[in-house]
């Protein structure tokens, strides 16, 4: 939060996708204290209950701070935690004091509200195989079941495609279908070796994937995650593992997991560094379980 924005001046400064919004060096924004440790906005001073506005109509919402008090609410139960709704804007609250929040998964909003240029999700891999958890708590079974059905629509356009292929290269020449096999095998192999590779990690972490669906466009500002409907909505979900982000949110933490490594957390989300076709990336590893 800006100096300006601390004495009541709202923040206006938007630029067109959430990489730009992230990156474009608002005055004082990432905030560090007098040794250069960053100061994370939760360990900043609570701003008033009336400065966040919803995300998706280009509002500052400023996720990861804190506010004393709001003047009424609604309380919501999502996925075993507890919401406190006002003004459009969701917190949890802990320690005395209101969080602001990302929504909840689940949660609609109408397509019409958006008022910034959407990011269009890439991935490091598919899975396209159904995986177990061996530990699973009740809110994440919606995943587990999810991811199932996600892996099953995988395969089965991974099989067309591979009949797709197959009867283009019957029509092709010899040495033009040659040449296209030599080309697609490998990619298909690394898909799938990384994102066994990522499940592993994942499952020695403690964390449970979400899976993406191989054709479906994903959507990303700011720490949310989306898809769209056929009605006209967006519909807030779990991060999907191997999603690629080239900023992280304001209200990152790092964290020393299991096997001693960083990684990056917002919210439930771990995030770890990869490169993917030369570009450095946040990719999704998975979720952490809470009780």
């Amino acid at each position: 939060m800006s100096d300006a924005a601390s004495n009541g001046t709202s923040r206006s400064y938007n630029p067109t996708n959430s990489y730009d919004r992230q990156t474009a060096g608002v005055p004082n924004e990432v905030r560090f204290d007098n040794a250069g440790k960053r100061v994370a906005p939760s360990m900043r001073r609570p701003i008033p209950y009336d400065r966040p506005g919803c995300f998706y109509a280009g509002h500052p919402h400023y996720y990861g701070y804190r506010v004393r008090h709001l003047p009424h609410y609604d309380r919501y139960r999502y996925w075993g935690i507890d919401y406190y709704y006002y003004n459009g804007i969701y917190y949890r609250f802990w320690d005395d004091v209101y969080h602001i929040c990302r929504p909840p998964y689940g949660i609609l909003f109408d397509r019409a509200l958006y008022a910034l240029e959407l990011d269009v999700l890439t991935f490091a891999y598919y899975n396209n195989v159904y995986r177990n958890y061996t530990t699973v708590n009740s809110n994440y079974s919606t995943i587990n079941e999810q991811n199932r059905i996600i892996a099953e629509n995988n395969a089965t356009i991974a099989a067309q495609n591979a009949t797709i292929a197959a009867n283009n290269a019957t029509i092709a020449a010899q040495n033009a279908t040659a040449a296209a096999q030599a080309a697609s095998t490998p990619s298909m192999d690394v898909n799938a070796l990384k994102s066994y590779a990522s499940y592993q990690l994942a499952t020695k972490l403690g964390l449970i994937q979400s899976f993406a669906a191989n054709g479906q466009e994903y959507y990303y500002d700011d720490g949310v995650f989306f898809v769209a409907d056929a009605k006209g909505q967006y519909k807030v979900i779990v991060p999907p593992a191997g999603a690629l982000i080239k900023a992280l949110p304001e209200d990152y933490e790092v964290v020393v997991l299991s096997d001693g490594n960083e990684y990056y957390q917002v919210d439930d989300t771990i995030y770890r560094t990869t490169v993917a076709d030369g570009v450095p990336y946040f990719e999704v590893l998975g979720q952490l379980q809470k009780a």
